[in-house]
């Protein structure tokens, strides 16, 4: 026995998490264990049936194990690796188990940047398990202690609007269009969305916060920036991360890809590319393109609109694109077959503009 107990003790104690977490999630998956248990005891301890039924004693059994496993886990990890435990939990939607191991972790001040951390994913797990009002605490004390993170405020919106609070959570959509974010996902596909979209107060804010994408072939500009300008310099302007070692510049709404930038050989800007639909959904953006056309424009008020020659091409799978060719760009219009739209309209799927010899 010693010598087991000093061969255990040379195994890395990251491995040893390792297996308490896959332990975890294979009894979240079945109650194998604790069925064999009850079918040990029961015949045994008749007596103790007839304190508690079966599926009790199942609870009670795998909860144990449950309770056992992640205090070991919690007893050894540091409150950095049990935070990165919770988001692989989370972004796993292991919810309940995310919420176990951040739970003890709380702290009732949220200055020191991993507590703050702790709190909001802790909300997080609260709120999709359906528990808002934990949740709505939470990130009332998160949104306090760093109001300029905006994907916090975008929960306690959510939490607001589900508990009946609608005021409050106009004041805080409001605040989050007035601040210029430009990732609406969370606010547009959290519990509740339709009928948040569709209040009245709703769609007034987002018409008067829209923002203008605006895009001008005929000068090769996209926002403000030419195409043939250097990435760093698009990057200073608009305010995007450039990643080392990647070549193109990106932004997203949630998951989803709005625009890709993307240079050549010489560092210089060679392509944009919109995608219409996701920059529709889920961010403020109105397309500012020509006269008359938007997001939802079809092949014909974009032709009438843009004017001039143009060309057209289909791709393999119904797709129609119309091409303009101008100075020193051209523009692709991408439309979805007439099948997409629950009206048999072609839908704008994509916006590309290429710099013209690149």
């Amino acid at each position: 026995m010693q010598q087991f107990l000093c061969v255990l003790c040379e195994i890395p104690l990251r491995f040893l998490r390792a297996l308490c977490v896959l332990a975890i999630q294979l009894c979240s998956c079945s109650l194998f264990w604790s069925d064999c248990c009850i079918g040990v005891l029961l015949p045994t301890a008749k007596w103790y049936g007839r304190l508690m039924d079966r599926y009790v004693l199942k609870a009670l059994l795998t909860g144990t194990l449950f309770v056992t496993l992640w205090a070991g886990i919690c007893s050894a990890a540091t409150p950095e690796e049990t935070l990165e435990q919770a988001r692989s939990l989370v972004a796993g939607h292991h919810y309940p188990e995310a919420l176990a191991i951040l739970e003890p972790l709380s702290a009732d001040d949220l200055r020191d940047p991993i507590s703050w951390e702790i709190a909001a994913e802790t909300g997080r797990a609260a709120f999709h398990l359906g528990q808002y009002q934990k949740a709505h605490k939470l990130f009332q004390r998160v949104v306090q202690a760093r109001p300029v993170v905006i994907e916090p405020a975008l929960y306690l919106e959510a939490t607001s609007y589900l508990l009946g609070d609608h005021r409050q959570a106009f004041v805080i959509f409001e605040a989050i269009l007035q601040s210029g974010a430009q990732d609406l996902y969370l606010a547009v596909t959290l519990p509740g969305e339709e009928r948040f979209l569709d209040e009245p107060e709703i769609q007034e804010l987002l018409e008067q916060y829209a923002q203008p994408l605006v895009i001008r072939p005929a000068s090769a500009m996209i926002q403000g920036v030419r195409l043939g300008q250097k990435r760093s310099i698009i990057a200073d302007y608009l305010g995007i991360d450039a990643p080392p070692g990647e070549t193109n510049l990106t932004a997203r709404a949630g998951p989803f890809l709005t625009w890709v930038f993307s240079f050549d050989q010489n560092d210089q800007l060679a392509e944009v590319v919109f995608d219409a639909e996701n920059l529709r959904r889920y961010t403020p953006f109105i397309l500012d393109l020509s006269e008359g056309i938007s997001w939802a424009s079809t092949p014909i008020t974009c032709i009438g609109s843009l004017g001039g020659k143009f060309r057209s091409s289909t791709t393999t799978d119904g797709s129609l694109i119309l091409t303009w060719d101008f100075p020193e760009a051209s523009l692709d219009l991408v439309f979805s077959g007439p099948d997409t739209d629950q009206h048999g309209a072609a839908v704008l799927e994509m916006i590309r503009m290429r710099r013209l010899g690149s």
